[in-house]
């Protein structure tokens, strides 16, 4: 099975021996590979447009999933007398999954194609919600979020580059596809279950239904025609041929080309991820406590109100090379956490909304040009294992940052977790602002 990217002019429009006319029609750039003819479950060559989204469904249904029991995760600790602690371990497991998959994996999309590794990941998504409806343990909990995991690793590094291929002309677009869909699904994760846990089974429903619409997009997923990843060759190159060696567990590089570029972009986005992690896993507390109820939509909506503002800030704000702007940008951020925190020490609502929104709306900005220049810079036969790298970083932010932080919660209280969270979060982001700002060496 080889991918959903488009495919180079390895075949003649004029040549229709063993092909539909449909086929024969299309524009050079979407015709299929002659060696990727394949059985007829695989016959339909969608346009670009379907394929970009159906790419960008998949990625957004499996970070909505990935974040479904945030706002239920209160009524969790009732029913299975979890502690904060294990709330937070929780949200790492999941990230301790996913980072080892990125790892090994990242780069098969680059010689199986980008559908081989997104087709089975939407499917093990829909798995892990099964096991996740029906857990009545902590540790089978744990194992409902380490198959999320797995199945985001998989298919994170595949949707990018898909959706780098699909779009080549238009990188700046590819990359506010893949960053709007995995903020906006993290985003509308706790919303989307908040509402479908209203219930008389409010773990069942919100993961049943969720399951369904990930195996409904496995239909489209499996009938579109495969095409192979990478630059267009011309007619002349021979098939690329991938062999057990391709396959192999490889080490983590840098970018051979455009390393500042990667190095900004991770660093920004570890910050971001600890900060989201942290907001998913305790707002809804936070918030409960800031607020005196125990609304689920509520909390949800607070835990969303961050990333939300991020992934609208990615969609409508168009990506700067002002490095002023971006270092703006993570000042913003850091001036957010402070309002939260103040809101948490002056009981002001008000506070915690203006910060979220700030915080979330500037993050979106500096984040989205730092991610569209590094992934500008990135090879693009190695942008499968590239990124994958890049959000292998990016999601270490996700993980050892939140349990420390629930421990502290155990330890101290809620509050001054969080307090001295956001002190050393700003503190970084304050750091990163300064060297944006600072304009680069030429290289000799």
């Amino acid at each position: 099975m080889a991918d959903l990217s488009p495919a180079g002019s390895g075949l003649r429009t004029a040549q229709l021996d063993g092909r539909r006319l449909s086929e024969a029609l299309l524009p050079l750039e979407l015709a299929p590979r002659a060696q990727l003819q394949l059985a007829a479950i695989s016959r339909w060559n969608a346009l670009r447009g379907i394929r970009v989204g159906l790419v960008a469904t998949a990625l957004l249904l499996m970070l909505i999933g990935a974040n479904l029991a945030t706002p239920i995760y209160a009524l969790l600790q009732q029913r299975l007398s979890l502690t904060p602690l294990d709330t937070t371990v929780l949200f790492a497991i999941y990230v301790f999954a996913l980072i080892p998959v990125l790892a090994v994996v990242g780069h098969w999309s680059d010689h199986l194609g980008r559908r081989a590794l997104i087709l089975p990941a939407v499917a093990l998504a829909a798995a892990g919600d099964a096991v996740f409806a029906t857990a009545g343990s902590f540790w089978q909990l744990a194992l409902g979020r380490a198959v999320q995991g797995i199945a985001v690793g998989l298919s994170t590094g595949a949707a990018g580059a898909a959706l780098g291929d699909l779009l080549p002309d238009h990188p700046t677009l590819a990359a506010k596809i893949t960053l709007a869909c995995s903020a906006g699904g993290v985003a509308l994760g706790p919303v989307v279950g908040a509402l479908l846990a209203g219930g008389s089974d409010p773990l069942l429903t919100p993961f049943l239904l969720h399951a369904v619409a990930l195996l409904a997009l496995c239909v489209p997923l499996a009938l579109v025609h495969p095409r192979m990843p990478g630059r267009n060759r011309p007619p002349t190159s021979p098939p690329r041929i991938t062999t057990p060696a391709h396959l192999r567990p490889q080490r983590l590089r840098l970018p051979r080309t455009g390393r500042r570029e990667f190095l900004l972009a991770a660093t920004a986005g570890f910050v971001s991820y600890a900060v989201f992690g942290v907001y998913l896993s305790l707002a809804p507390a936070f918030a409960a406590n800031l607020l005196n109820t125990d609304s689920h939509l509520v909390g949800a909506i607070v835990a969303a109100l961050l990333l939300g503002s991020s992934a609208t800030a990615q969609l409508l704000v168009p990506p700067t090379s002002d490095r002023l702007v971006i270092a703006l940008g993570m000042t913003g951020l850091a001036t957010g956490l402070a309002l939260v925190v103040a809101a948490g020490y002056t009981g002001t609502p008000a506070l915690l909304f203006i910060g979220s929104v700030l915080g979330g709306a500037c993050q979106g900005v500096a984040f989205r040009s730092l991610f569209t220049s590094a992934v500008a810079a990135m090879n693009p036969e190695r942008r499968g294992s590239e990124l994958s790298a890049l959000w292998v970083i990016v999601y270490l932010g996700s993980s050892l940052p939140i349990v420390i932080v629930g421990a502290l919660v155990q330890s101290y209280g809620l509050l001054p977790a969080v307090s001295g969270f956001a002190a050393l979060a700003a503190l970084l982001c304050a750091a990163l602002a300064a060297t944006v700002a600072r304009k680069p060496k030429p290289t000799a």
